[in-house]
């Protein structure tokens, strides 16, 4: 039976690649239709091997029949497309994985071979640079237009998975869990001698040795950071400091510079999928729980510096899932989401109209983001088991009534001092006009806790798929539920692990253009609605 080992789609969502025990296979999205199978074209020699006549016969069969280009099977662990050009990543599922191989399909001609010392479990690119994931948690740095190997940054050894992502904008931003990173190193730029080889260990020996690298001009600390942990206030701040604090911190890294940018943290528990928004200012992860979800909005000085902007929580589900799958759309305005749940959420990232109604000031609800950092990603699973945080948020909502009350001049001087602390101080001043309700919130104990503790509730999916296969999968499957997620004007592109099957899905049709234009009462707001099925193809069908 042909096993599925990557889908995955260009970052235009205009191609989808399979890559399979047998064979891999491109096809065009939209309209659909195959474009290459590795079954039925043989590739060229390399253009090295074509060059250096210096290599045995031995050798170039071995290389050969690693890429199948002998058999005609080629069986693939990844395959990865640059765009919609004809440079193709593939990495052979031979050799226990060990080797990449970089390809013009356009013209069948094999560029180069790269072999590592461990197997390869991810692979990210964008037109600047080549990442390079292997199991013994080495990520290995190129610059893609002379496959030159730049830096090695060394990070905890991966199991099967990644976890990080490749920013596909020039920038080339590359996001990691802190928790992962086990070498300082990894914040001191690298010296190089061009006249030097580039490999692994020359890169390491050209690095000074040092102790306790101070990580204080790349964290952003939030108010809830401030408070729970003032070791992290300090100005020499380490790394163990930070992986001390909790697993949910993420780093911002610089590809392109071999630099980090920013250190923040995204959830309390450890982080279990990340992805980066098409114009890399938007960075969505969720934590190994997968009920929450978040989106971190960038924003970069005139001076360079990097911080963030605002922060959009998005409630996935009150039980534990495993999220396999986080994408958004080309202009930014909807986040895909699937995990192990058997639902595809779609959640909208644009601003409402709306906002303004309920009271939230949107400039300075932007700028002040510090309590979206809360522990709400920690409350209990499931509807019957709700945290009391959550409670508390709608035990406190239904005491809210619109009466008019007159506060005095001091009250309105403190509440003004409160406001830069916590959007429920910002806003209550709108919500409650009721003179037993405010006397009651100012005498009550822990009053500071609660104005960290209650800001904006997560918002909910607007429109959600499920799979028809997804009715009778096995959970013994390793790829249960798994699928990649891609855009295509009104149209989503699901292709399902589990079966090889590629969908068109419509979205809502209120949806498919401008959110502005929907109606924001109470009820279509918090309506979802699941999206059409279209059409569906076989990819591990042959054309």
């Amino acid at each position: 039976m042909t096993k599925i080992n990557n889908i995955s789609f260009n970052p235009d969502f205009s191609l989808v690649s399979i890559a399979t025990s047998t064979a891999n296979k491109i096809f065009n999205c939209e309209p659909f239709g195959e474009l290459y199978s590795s079954s039925e074209t043989q590739l060229r020699r390399t253009l090295s091997n074509s060059i250096d006549s210096s290599d045995t016969a031995s050798d170039t069969n071995a290389a050969a029949a690693a890429a199948g280009s002998i058999s005609g099977n080629c069986p693939t662990k990844l395959l990865k497309m640059l765009f919609s050009t004809s440079l193709t990543i593939i990495v052979p599922e031979a050799n226990y994985n060990r080797y990449l191989k970089v390809f013009n399909l356009k013209q069948n001609l094999k560029i180069v071979d790269l072999e590592f010392e461990s197997s390869i479990v991810d692979v990210k690119l964008n037109r600047k640079r080549l990442i390079v994931a292997l199991q013994n948690g080495e990520l290995h740095i190129y610059d893609l237009s002379c496959i030159k190997l730049l830096s090695v940054l060394r990070l905890s050894p991966n199991v099967d998975t990644f976890v990080g992502d490749l920013s596909i904008d020039d920038k080339s931003w590359l996001c990691i869990p802190v928790i992962s990173i086990i070498d300082e190193d990894l914040f001191v730029k690298p010296r190089r001698d061009s006249n030097v080889s580039t490999s692994s260990k020359d890169l390491n020996n050209t690095q000074q040795p040092h102790q306790h690298t101070c990580l204080g001009e790349y964290i952003e600390l939030t108010p809830k950071v401030k408070q729970t942990n003032s070791a992290l206030t300090n100005s020499d701040v380490t790394l163990q400091d930070i992986q001390d604090d909790g697993e949910g911190w993420l780093m911002i890294y610089d590809a392109m510079n071999l630099a980090p940018v920013l250190i923040f943290k995204a959830h309390d528990s450890a982080i279990g999928q990340i992805s980066i928004s098409h114009r890399g200012n938007k960075i969505a992860t969720a934590s190994v729980k997968g009920t929450i979800v978040r989106v971190f909005e960038l924003s970069i000085a005139e001076g360079g510096k990097v911080s963030l902007n605002s922060v959009k929580n998005l409630r996935r589900g009150h039980n534990v899932a495993k999220i396999n799958s986080l994408c958004f759309n080309n202009n930014e305005t909807i986040l895909g989401c699937g995990s192990e749940s058997n639902t595809i959420h779609f959640f909208k990232l644009v601003q409402e109209e709306s906002s303004n109604e309920t009271g939230i000031n949107n400039d300075t609800y932007e700028t002040d983001h510090g309590n979206s950092f809360s522990d709400y990603d920690d409350q209990s699973d499931g509807e019957n088991h709700r945290s009391s945080s959550e409670d508390l948020n709608e035990s406190l909502a239904n005491l809210l009534v619109s009466k008019a009350l007159n506060s005095s001049s001091n009250e309105q001087e403190e509440s003004g001092n409160k406001a830069r602390k916590s959007w429920f101080s910002k806003t209550k001043s709108k919500f409650i006009h009721n003179p037993y309700t405010t006397s009651f919130l100012n005498k009550i104990p822990y009053r500071d806790y609660l104005d960290n503790l209650i800001w904006e509730p997560p918002r909910r999916s607007f429109a959600y798929i499920k799979l028809p296969e997804h009715a009778w999968s096995s959970n013994n499957n390793s790829n249960h539920n798994k699928v990649a997620i891609g855009f295509n004007g009104g149209l989503i592109l699901i292709g399902s692990y589990q079966t090889g099957k590629f969908y068109h899905y419509q979205l809502p049709k209120q949806y498919t253009g401008n959110f502005s234009a929907v109606k924001a009462n109470g009820e279509e707001k918090d309506k979802r609605e699941e999206c059409l099925l279209v059409s569906q193809y076989d990819l591990l069908q042959s054309s």
